[in-house]
């Protein structure tokens, strides 16, 4: 069993995507192009991470809520995703994911909390699980076309008191592409998602461009921006990034409430990270640095445009994470 474990390993990777860097050529008219540059890490198959941002507080305005404050002790969160290939032809590959994240807050005294909206947020879990379809068509020239597919329940969805659709979120992500060559390659698309909190649909650039085999940027704005710097052996990977993270959940405020309200929740983070090999295939990660709120509302709908019923203001907070993934074995990327 351990020695077909990477085997295994490989059927849980996405190498094929825009991440693998082994097999790169140039893009010419006899070859299929290829959309990664030298220098990028092997894509994860399986991801496990455990993160914590502690010690923040949030002031909260309604008009028919009224006002309130409290400290937040940690907020607490999990996230597990696989992903693997399903199609790998050269002109057309597709790979299929699954996503499974939850989080908790914890308040410094929950026990004298008297706000329905804080009160909520310390008896549930608010948590997600999603499935995702990704597809490269890379054509004979220097041109790629890319599409990540997204759908799934976020929010409260174990209760028996709404239907499953009131917490279906969907997303889409089209790019066209170019490879200017082994080091350098763009795309930009557009993206229905809700990296803002609320529903919206904006453009998508992303870059990826290598100075050498260890010195690189990685970019897919406006949700993640990279610096980053690897080992010669390529067994320590380490990062400066900044990320928009955003997510839309459907919540209620009370057992008693008939209709379902909408926590808008998106914040920028400045980390910075290490990967480190622990196995060919196995690694670990630390990321630590800061969390700014961008929103943290509640809305009586998904649109960008919905009327806002709770307002919340949420202190900048330190954050820490640490994760375990597995990566394809060098020797099957030959």
């Amino acid at each position: 069993m351990v020695r077909k474990l990477p085997y295994l390993v490989l059927l849980c990777s996405l190498h094929f995507c825009c991440y693998g860097q082994e097999s790169i050529v140039n893009c010419t008219d006899s070859t299929f192009c290829v959309p990664s540059v030298i220098g990028l890490p092997r894509s994860k198959g399986i991801v496990i991470k455990r993160e914590i941002v502690r010690d923040y507080s949030i002031r909260s305005s309604s008009d028919e809520y009224g006002d309130s404050n409290a400290e937040l002790r940690r907020n607490r969160r999990w996230e597990f995703k696989v992903r693997a290939p399903i199609i790998m032809k050269d002109g057309f590959k597709m790979a299929a994911g699954i996503k499974y994240f939850v989080e908790e807050h914890n308040f410094e005294e929950p026990d004298n909390l008297e706000y329905p909206f804080y009160k909520n947020l310390e008896n549930r879990s608010l948590r997600s699980i999603r499935g995702e379809l990704f597809m490269v068509k890379p054509t004979k020239t220097n041109r790629f076309y890319l599409l990540r597919l997204s759908g799934g329940l976020n929010g409260d969805y174990g209760s028996d008191s709404f239907a499953k659709h009131d917490f279906f979120r969907f997303s889409v992500s089209p790019l066209i592409g170019w490879k200017k060559n082994d080091y350098v390659s763009y795309a930009f698309g557009v993206a229905f998602s809700y990296n803002f909190g609320r529903r919206s649909i904006a453009p998508i650039i992303a870059y990826n461009k290598s100075f050498n085999n260890q010195w690189g940027v990685e970019m897919i704005l406006p949700a993640e921006a990279k610096l980053r710097y690897s080992t010669l052996n390529q067994k320590n990977f380490f990062y400066l990034k900044s990320e928009l993270n955003g997510s839309n959940y459907s919540v209620r405020l009370d057992e008693t409430q008939e209709e379902l309200l909408y926590l808008n929740k998106s914040e920028v983070r400045f980390l910075l990270c290490w990967e480190r090999e622990i196995h060919d295939w196995l690694w670990f990660g630390i990321e630590s640095g800061l969390r700014t709120n961008i929103n943290f509302d509640l809305s009586s709908e998904v649109g960008f445009n919905a009327d806002t019923v709770i307002e919340n203001k949420l202190n900048a907070a330190m954050v820490y994470n640490v994760s375990i993934f597995v990566v394809p074995p060098r020797k099957l990327l030959k």
